[in-house]
């Protein structure tokens, strides 16, 4: 049972759980009225755009939450390695070593992405879901490259780089999620300075030459 009084905070905690695990097809009104103990008719008075606006709203905190805490020390204009590793730290935290599912991944198993360029699938609010996603990722894409900008990458370069450092994370969630083996994320995570800003001791070496 649900507590009497259930403020935001907890309300979308509880529907970010369901999310994660059931992703956005798989979670049913009945999943999401269990999680937080509230009646159907309760869930549309706080979100009356269905489970479209749920989701969307879970997206927007999750991508703000990352953004606040794992990316916090990207925020100037040259990171260095050890911020990036810090990053990393807080990203393996995050997801609990990759035990935890990326709502990027869970979120985006149909094709979200089709209504943000206009399409129609269930109307103006899946649009606001595919807008949070489409947001959330490209925020995650200028903050990676941002970083490998300030390691001398030109535009085109440093945004490559940021999509293969969260491809490599992305797809490390997903064997971890298949396999029950976290190594893979361990690794992307491992090799994120050097993705994002190239082999850093030759930078060293310039910089001291």
């Amino acid at each position: 049972m649900a507590p009497r009084t259930l403020d935001d905070d907890d309300l979308l905690d509880r529907l970010t759980g369901v999310f994660r695990s059931a992703g956005y097809e798989g979670a049913s009104l009945s999943d999401l009225s269990a999680a937080t103990g509230l009646q159907r008719s309760s869930l549309y008075h706080r979100f009356p755009g269905g489970k479209a606006q749920m989701a969307a709203e879970v997206v927007r905190r999750v991508g703000n939450a990352v953004m606040d805490v794992a990316f916090a020390p990207l925020e100037h204009a040259h990171p260095t390695v050890a911020e990036v590793q810090a990053v990393g730290r807080s990203l393996s935290t995050f997801y609990a070593d990759g035990a935890i599912s990326c709502l990027l991944d869970t979120m985006s198993l149909r094709d979200h992405a089709s209504t943000a360029a206009g399409g129609t699938v269930d109307g103006a609010v899946d649009n606001e879901l595919a807008d949070a996603l489409a947001a959330a990722t490209q925020r995650w894409i200028q903050a990676f490259a941002g970083v490998a900008s300030a390691a001398g990458a030109d535009q085109g370069e440093a945004r490559a780089r940021a999509e293969d450092a969260i491809a490599a994370i992305e797809g490390a969630l997903v064997l971890r999620r298949l396999t029950g083996d976290g190594a893979a994320f361990a690794r992307a995570i491992a090799r994120l300075p050097t993705a994002l800003m190239g082999d850093t001791r030759s930078t060293k070496r310039s910089r001291r030459n």
